[in-house]
């Protein structure tokens, strides 16, 4: 379930219309309370890792995750945590007080443009990649070993595809769900030229190895 892919969606689809089940079955935790691996976003690493499933029942599965254009992912992303509402945030059982980091991007997104925040974000890697040193990509952690990579501007057409592949016995629409409210859909409104460079350079491995475009 890579972030901001709909994944929120499918797995309700899943749940309720082929009886899927959450795995893991809830928040990994460390014995401090804080989050070591989530019940929505794991990767097959950490399934592994953590002894979640066998090598031998991963590759028994049909993997499948989605990837989404990092321009539009980042828009989403910070309108995401920029919205938060407020009365979440203060609930003490709320998953973000298990993860610090998450609570302080929320504040970084209410105190920033989404210029300021970009730079402050990514500039770094932005520089790295400049200098020719690669980092991982925003969906390294999620396709690795997965056997079906849907795509986010194609995400019924492909789930239909996914569901074919494996046999399912009827077809399934995805419903609307957590979407990200109060941003304007055509993410390049929200890109400054320098911005804009940024997350070019920043992600250009996931923007050739998809065909991402601005």
């Amino acid at each position: 379930m890579a972030p901001r892919t709909g994944c929120s969606a499918i797995g309700r689809a899943l749940i309720s219309e082929l009886d899927g089940a959450w795995l893991p079955e809830s928040d990994i935790l460390s014995p401090d309370g804080s989050l070591i691996v989530g019940k929505k976003h794991c990767t097959p690493s950490q399934i592994i890792e953590h002894g979640i499933l066998s090598d031998a029942e991963m590759d028994s599965l049909f993997k499948v995750t989605c990837v989404r254009n990092p321009f539009d992912s980042l828009v989403s992303l910070y309108t995401k945590r920029r919205d938060f509402p407020t009365d979440r945030l203060n609930n003490p059982s709320f998953w973000m007080h298990r993860a610090p980091e998450a609570l302080r991007e929320v504040e970084r997104c209410r105190s920033h443009t989404f210029a300021q925040w970009i730079r402050r974000k990514y500039m770094v890697r932005s520089l790295l990649a400049a200098l020719g040193v690669r980092r991982r990509g925003m969906f390294d952690q999620f396709t690795q070993g997965v056997d079906f990579v849907m795509r986010f501007d194609n995400l019924q057409e492909d789930f239909d595809e996914a569901l074919r592949r494996v046999g399912a016995p009827k077809k399934i629409t995805i419903p609307r769900v957590n979407q990200t409210l109060g941003r304007d859909p055509k993410y390049r409104s929200y890109y400054s030229t320098g911005s804009r460079k940024i997350v070019e350079r920043g992600f250009r491995r996931d923007l050739d190895r998809y065909g991402f475009k601005f």
